[in-house]
Parts: C-alpha cells; structure tokens; sequence
C-alpha cells in the first residue's frame, strides 16, 4: 500500500481542509465582530445629542432651533452616504471603506471635542455623519458577504440589534458624561470606541468586495440632498408653520421623483432602484421604514415625556427606557433564529400586532401620567420591534439575486436613516403642537400607533403571500 492510501496518510490530508475551515470560520467571526462594534458606535453616537442639546445652546450663545441641524443634519448626511453606498461598495474596496469610516467618525468625535464655536462644532458632527453612513451599509455588505445562507436571518439580526440598541444607549450614557464632564464629554466615549476598533479592524479586516469602475453621478447626489433636506424640514414645520411645511414637503416629492426617474434611465445609478421592481422586496422596504419610524422616535420622545411631564434629570430618564432596551436584544436575535427557521408568518404580523398594543396603550394612559404604564408598555413596543426589523430586512434581501445584494442594502439602509429622520421631525412637532407636555406625547403616539396599523395590515399581506411562494417551491 502506497503512503497517499493508508489510513494515517488519509487523516493528515484530510486534517488540513478541516484546520483551515476553521482558521476561516474564526476570522469571518472576528471580522462580522468589528463591524458589528463600529455599527452600534455609530448608531450610538446618532442619539449623544439630544440630552446635550440644552447645554451645547447655551455654550455657544446659540438657538436651540440652530443646534437641533446638529441632529438633523446628521441624519440626512448619513441618508446621503447610506443612498451612494451602492456605488462605493462597487468602487472602493471594503477594507478602505472600514478605515475611511472609522476615521471620519474618530476625527469627528475630536473635532466636537475641541470645537470652539457652532461654525466649527457643525462641519465636524456632518464628519461624523459621513462614517455611520458607512459603516451601516459596510455592516450589512459584509454579512451578506460571509455569513452562511442558512444563518443569514441571525446573523442580520444580530447587525440589526447593533443599529437598534445603538441609539437607545446614547441618551443613557451621554446623560452621564453630561453630568461628568460637560456637554463635551459626550464625544469621548465614542472615540476612545471607535479608536480601539480602528485598532483591532487593521488585523482582521480584509477586503471582500469585488470593485468595478463605475462613476458617480453628482447631479442624483444634489438631487438627493435637496430632496432629503426638504422632507425633514417640512415634516419639522407641520405643526407650526403650514405653509412653509407644503411648500418643502412639495420641493421634496419634486426632487427625489426626479431623484427616482433618473435613476432608472442611467447606466450607473447612484443608488439602483431595480431592486424596487421585485416584489418579494418593497413591501419588506415598507415594514422595514415603519418599524424604524417606531424605535427611533420613541427612543426620542420617551426621554422627552419623563424629562417634561416628571421632571426627571436625562440620565433618569433613559434609565428608564432600559427595560425596553433589553428585551429589544433579545427578541431581535430571536427574531433572527425564527426568520431562519419558519420565514415570514406569523413572526411579522406578531411583531407588528406587539407595536400596535404598545402605541395604543400608551396612548391612552399617557395624558394621566401613569409612569409605571408607560414603561411597560414601552417594552411591549421594543419587544415587537425587535421581531420585526432584522427580519423584514432579511426577508427582502433574500429574495434578490446576488448581485442585487449591494444595491438592496444600500436601498434598505437609505429608508432606514429617512424613517430615522422623519419619524422625529414629524412626532417631535406633533408633541410641540400641545402645550401640556403629557397630552402632546400621547398625540405624537396616538399617530405612531394609526401609522403601525398600516405597517400590521402590509406585515400580515406580505407573510402570507411569501409563505404561498415557498411552499410552492
């Protein structure tokens, strides 16, 4: 018998596919970890703002209505980046894209750090902006990339629990550092963050992006930004001023439908709408612009109630909102598993139905104040949410052909950080509209929870219609 056919011949070769299948399976962990770590960073750092913005306004002899561009133009400066990502991640190789991100966060953050004035502190913050863009869709990309078809709906929900709960700490923790160190010091727990995951991500992350020489059409970019700016100030402007509202939510509807067509007559689109035909994916584009609507803004407007109608300082009140945050991390990775497992129906539809009881009820109880009915139903809402919002991402991304997978993220995460940036805008004005703190809140929710119907009827439609086309197979 030959050495290459006796047994102990055969083990060794055989040992080697295994080890190496191993060294592989290690490094695309190490990898999905740092840009789960620099996704939550830079979801986190969305939210640092809004418990500082009384301070930064005072600081800098400035308006409150002029530091609120330091959160709104951050969310549709990463929608902007969010929207051309389907073209740098054909362009630019994703190893590039990872430093390119971390370092306009990390410069951002010190940049705000120092900053002597509003000229200087707003151009740093949009830097900031500039790298969650990034990172979200770098995220996403790179799970699609590595992560086994099977495991797909875990892996994003895990991604999608990273972008969810990023935001809700941020008021927590930035209430913290408010206290310790002054409305500056909310820019240093994201640095030191991001700095150490720079560090880690130059030994493990690699390029995994297949690049072509595409060009990036300015005139869509421009088209984008007015159309996006419009919209969020519009949506702003619905409870106080109508007229200038109509006026910019019509510049809006303009520009991003001349945005869309043409779109869809280039050769190379900033962000490829052909994804949008399929109809296995828009309507999971629908759920997924909902449920974010519904996390963002009440991870807003909660800290807002309990400062207002309790007189809490920012740092009880996002306590407060803990509970919620937790069983959001939960139900997100158990969302995950069901999606991988059953599909759609009925975990939609149960996430959607969860919302909807949770809107409503604090709705109704919370013009009264009763604190303790407020927090519980809140969690109901975190829960469902987290049954919902990686998995409806999950749902429409595997319905497209691969080499749709770039171009479906990048539309996925562009809705995402527009549902971001309205759902404030427009449940912020709805609460101002009320002079009485409480009844304004339940307002602003009364709406969040007509708008979740919509999002429940799309769920139950588009679950059933999936499961028909599976079993059919």
């Amino acid at each position: 018998m030959s050495d290459s056919t006796r047994p102990e011949a055969l083990e060794r070769t055989e040992a080697v596919p295994a080890e190496d299948a191993a060294a592989s399976e290690a490094s695309q962990t190490a990898l999905l970890a740092v840009m789960y770590g620099v996704a939550f960073v830079a979801a986190f750092n969305e939210n640092i703002i809004n418990v500082a913005l009384l301070d930064i306004s005072n600081a800098l002899a400035i308006s409150t209505a002029t530091a609120q561009w330091l959160i709104t133009g951050y969310m549709i400066v990463t929608s902007i980046i969010t929207a051309t990502m389907g073209f740098l991640w054909r362009r630019v190789s994703s190893r590039t894209l990872f430093f390119v991100a971390t370092g306009c966060l990390l410069v951002g953050e010190l940049g705000c750090l120092m900053a002597p004035s509003f000229a200087m502190l707003l151009p740093f913050r949009l830097l900031q902006a500039i790298g969650s863009g990034i990172s979200f869709s770098l995220m996403m990309n790179t799970v699609l990339a590595v992560a086994p078809k099977s495991r797909i709906g875990f892996y994003m929900s895990l991604g999608g629990a990273c972008i969810t709960l990023g935001p809700a700490f941020g008021p927590v923790v930035s209430g913290a550092m408010v206290g310790l160190l002054g409305w500056r010091g909310i820019f240093v727990v994201p640095a030191v963050a991001i700095a150490l995951f720079a560090l880690v991500g130059t030994g493990v992350v690699r390029d995994i992006s297949q690049r072509e020489e595409v060009s990036l059409d300015v005139a869509s970019v421009v088209l984008l930004a007015l159309g996006l700016t419009a919209l969020v100030f519009g949506l702003g402007q619905l409870s106080s001023n109508m007229t200038v509202a109509l006026v910019s939510l019509a510049v809006a509807v303009i520009a991003l439908g001349v945005f869309v067509a043409r779109q869809l007559g280039l050769a190379e689109p900033v962000l490829d709408m052909h994804p949008m035909a399929n109809p296995g994916f828009w309507p999971a584009c629908i759920l997924e612009i909902v449920a974010m609507m519904m996390t963002f803004s009440m991870s807003v407007l909660l800290p807002l109630y309990f400062e207002s109608s309790f007189g809490m300082a920012a740092l009880a009140a996002g306590l407060l909102i803990l509970p919620a945050i937790a069983l959001n991390a939960v139900t997100s990775i158990v969302g995950g598993r069901v999606m991988d497992g059953r599909g759609e129906w009925p975990l939609l539809p149960v996430g959607f139905a969860l919302i909807l009881v949770g809107l409503g009820g604090i709705a109704a109880v919370a013009a009264s104040r009763a604190l303790l009915a407020v927090v519980l139903l809140s969690v109901v809402v975190y829960a469902g949410v987290g049954l919902v919002l990686s998995p409806s991402q999950t749902a429409g991304l595997r319905t497209l052909p691969r080499e749709q997978n770039g171009s479906g993220t990048a539309i996925l995460n562009t809705f995402v950080m527009i549902a971001a940036s309205i759902g404030p805008s427009l449940f912020i004005g709805l609460m101002d509209s009320v002079a009485e703190p409480a009844a304004g809140f339940a307002k602003a929710v009364g709406v969040a929870a007509a708008i979740a119907v919509c999002g429940l009827v799309v769920a139950v439609a588009y679950s059933l219609r999936m499961r028909k086309v599976r079993d059919a197979r």
